[in-house]
């Protein structure tokens, strides 16, 4: 049998106050500062706790993003890197700087799970076709989000990779049209069957005002085309 003690780790300081000084010596209760500070604080002292016990420590979190402000979410991935050097940590998050902050490192496991046709299936949130790490793009693989920011990215990349000579449309006749024989049946300036759909959506989103807004299905098509080409 395996005996489980709970310890309530406050229970020395339960007539203490833990508080906030601000710069004009007013003091605020750490409950009432805000759900960030709070969480941060029990995970610092659970921590310092265990480590001067010479206790293992096991930390669970689910969703810290919805406490924390996205400045302090980088910082906070800073936190739990370090406290993971001679801790267990299990973190859920719907947040890709979080994910973006800790993508990178080879002792975290990463695992993404999706929900299709009442399945869940795992995807590889390492599939990344840029050359860096995208919030765009973790959106993407994660919660399968094309937009339009993330277009931008795929195209410049590709651009910045394989265009020979200057211009959008010079790129779009040497690459797209002619390496990867994609048709020319989009607009260009107006003038019809002219340039891919690729080019055609990266002119939406630059030039609305003149080309209109790109449509959510021509997006999803462009995005997973050009992340096949990178």
């Amino acid at each position: 049998k395996i005996s489980l003690n709970l310890i309530d780790n406050c229970s020395p300081f339960k007539n203490a106050f833990f508080g906030y000084k601000k710069d004009d010596n007013q003091q605020i209760q750490i409950t009432d500062i805000g759900s960030g500070f709070e969480m941060i604080f029990t995970l610092l002292y659970s921590y310092y706790l265990s480590t001067q016990s010479g206790k293992d420590l096991i930390i669970l979190i689910d969703e810290p993003e919805l406490h924390l402000h996205p400045s302090l979410q980088g910082e906070f991935a800073k936190i739990l890197l370090e406290f993971s050097k001679c801790s267990q940590i299990f973190l859920t998050t719907h947040s890709p700087l979080l994910v973006k902050q800790i993508l990178d490192n080879n002792k975290v496991l990463i695992k993404v799970l999706i929900k299709e046709e009442g399945k869940v299936i795992e995807s590889n949130p390492k599939d990344l076709k840029l050359s860096y790490i995208s919030s765009n793009e973790i959106n993407y693989i994660a919660f399968q989000l094309s937009t339009e920011e993330y277009h931008n990215e795929l195209y410049e990349e590709l651009f910045i990779k394989y265009s020979t000579r200057q211009g959008i449309k010079n790129f779009d006749l040497d690459f797209f049209q002619q390496t990867k024989s994609d048709q020319p049946t989009y607009d260009w300036m107006g003038n019809p069957n002219e340039v891919s759909l690729h080019t055609f959506v990266r002119n939406q989103i630059h030039h609305r005002g003149e080309c209109g807004a790109a449509s959510i299905s021509d997006l999803q098509k462009s995005i997973e085309v050009m992340r096949g080409y990178l």
